[in-house]
């Protein structure tokens, strides 16, 4: 489904899942290159930018809307976005709903106004850069949603649902992960298209450009900053489940030593029941002095972990 929308001089093409009769009409119109017109009708698995004698070619893939939800699916990590930047158009593909690049093609329909430096120089540039800077900032409450949800876990971890988190904490690393990932290969990229637009529409929009490299680097250090407090809650909910494992392990391992003697004497004297000579056993009441005796032996090993501090 292609969506146009005129703004001042500049022609903006917002391609949803791109049909071939659609590239194709594109790439006449606008003299797109054969290798470019081929990678629009399919998704790339890396972000790229080459430059062309009459437009830019860029793609970026950004992270999606599942990554900012609780649910666990298996919804691909990506949304890819591929630009072509001209003199005075824009065409934008993707292969599935885009809500950032609807809600901005929105504003330019209703007529509201994007401000430049100097109205008379706009260029499709400028237009590429209010576009992908609303991409980058759509991702900030998603992860503003991420860090409360930090907040959560580290709330449910001091209140000793330890257990509980550890599965929470394994989606949450998963989904930082994959939104790095989708993320980190971004820097390269506008560092290349830096270079790429300043000879393209020349060194006055520098600015803009460093900009776009600004909103990224704040949308990666947000990113970074969660990382590290997830790094740091799951370290901390591996320490109190370690505590407690060594606990029990503690309290089992006091449990036997305080019953050893106990079950020794049991079988010590069980292993000659019969026999009519044994000690104690051959009194009538033989049966009690020997639980007597284990009573007061376990009595003692409790007395002795006391006194030793053990529990």
């Amino acid at each position: 489904m292609i969506k146009q929308i005129k703004y001042k001089n500049i022609t903006w093409i917002d391609v949803n899942a791109p049909t071939k009769e659609e590239i194709d009409s594109l790439s006449k119109e606008y003299d797109i290159h054969t290798i470019v017109h081929t990678e629009l009708m399919h998704p790339s698995p890396r972000s790229k930018v080459d430059l062309y004698d009459n437009f830019i070619y860029l793609i970026l893939h950004f992270p999606s809307e599942h990554f900012f939800k609780d649910e666990d699916d298996d919804e691909d990590g990506t949304k890819e976005v591929d630009f072509v930047l001209g003199k005075d158009f824009i065409i934008t593909t993707h292969y599935e709903s885009i809500q950032p690049l609807e809600d901005f093609s929105n504003i330019l329909q209703a007529g509201e106004h994007v401000k430049t430096k100097k109205e008379k120089d706009a260029h499709a540039g400028y237009l590429f850069y209010y576009i992908i800077r609303e991409l980058y900032q759509s991702l900030e409450p998603g992860l503003d949603y991420i860090n409360n949800n930090l907040k959560r876990v580290e709330r449910k971890i001091f209140s000793g649902h330890e257990k509980e988190m550890v599965r929470t904490l394994s989606n949450m690393n998963r989904s930082l992960l994959d939104l790095k990932w989708a993320l980190k290969g971004h820097r390269e990229v506008l560092n290349s298209l830096e270079i790429a637009a300043k000879e393209f529409y020349g060194d006055r929009f520098g600015y803009h450009l460093k900009t776009i490299v600004s909103e990224y680097e704040k949308v990666f250090g947000i990113l970074e900053n969660n990382e590290e407090n997830f790094q740091q809650l799951r370290n901390t909910n591996e320490s109190m489940l370690s505590i407690q494992s060594n606990e029990i392990m503690k309290t089992v391992t006091i449990l036997a030593y305080v019953f050893l003697p106990v079950t020794l004497i049991g079988t010590i004297f069980g292993m000659s029941g019969l026999d009519t000579n044994m000690p104690i056993i051959k009194s009538p009441s033989g049966f009690f002095i020997v639980l007597g005796l284990m009573f007061l032996t376990s009595v003692l090993m409790i007395v002795l972990v006391k006194f030793k501090k053990w529990l």
